[in-house]
């Protein structure tokens, strides 16, 4: 993945072109094993997509095609007209410390994708504390295990880490924690952004975060809390 990504921070509720039902229950406490998306289907995306500002059309679909269960996925199509797609769940203002030790996985069929964990009130140097940390699956991975990974990099300076400088996510969460800090996850979600100008795809489910895991399938029930009510964030 290109190490170049927005920083405009904003929420919705879109997957592809169409205009997706919203769940009807809705919580603004922090993702978790409680408080989780378990399913998100083409007619109740379950809070995921992209009405990020500078990202509009961007999110992935919810298809058919499997990767490792049989219901479905989350499919990033991208091309020269669209080369970077990503889809995006609220974290509900988790405290970014909170994802210390987490297990952070994601299943996907071959082709790049990406963690992206969007924060606020991190140690930038900007009012806005924005920045987004990343973490880039290996290509030819099945299960994406990034919790214990050395290659997360961030969109800003954090504290005394450069962007684009490779870390531990302990390392990046300390350092957006610096010069008493207290920095929040507001977007959680995956993108893929492969290079080059050729058509690619990569199918991704079973995201796991904080203890939620969501399963993208092309239909199934309405399971979990649903979504978290959305405030929007924006950054400097």
């Amino acid at each position: 993945m290109k190490r170049t990504i927005s920083c405009v921070v904003a929420l919705g509720a879109m997957v592809g072109a169409a205009t997706l039902a919203m769940p009807a229950t809705a919580s603004a406490a922090p993702v978790s094993e409680t408080n989780c998306a378990k399913i998100a289907t083409p007619t109740n995306p379950n809070g995921w997509g992209n009405s990020v500002s500078d990202e509009q059309g961007q999110a992935g679909k919810i298809t058919a095609t499997n990767v490792k269960d049989a219901d479905g996925s989350l499919e990033f199509a991208t091309s020269a007209s669209m080369p970077r797609q990503a889809s995006y769940h609220s974290a509900g203002s988790l405290p970014l410390s909170a994802l210390k030790d987490a297990s952070l996985t994601f299943e996907k069929s071959a082709g790049a994708a990406a963690w992206q964990i969007r924060v606020t009130g991190a140690d930038t140097g900007t009012a806005s504390g924005f920045a987004t940390l990343v973490w880039d699956a290996p290509v030819g991975a099945t299960l994406a295990d990034a919790s214990t990974s050395s290659q997360w990099w961030a969109t800003r300076d954090l504290g005394a880490i450069k962007k684009y400088q490779n870390g531990t996510l302990d390392q990046l969460i300390d350092a957006a924690n610096s010069d008493g800090k207290t920095a929040t996850v507001d977007l959680y979600g995956i993108s893929s952004q492969p290079g080059g100008t050729a058509d690619a795809k990569v199918n991704v489910d079973n995201v796991t975060f904080h203890g939620c895991t969501t399963n993208f399938a092309v239909k199934g029930g309405d399971s979990g809390l649903g979504s978290v009510e959305f405030p929007t964030f924006g950054s400097s």
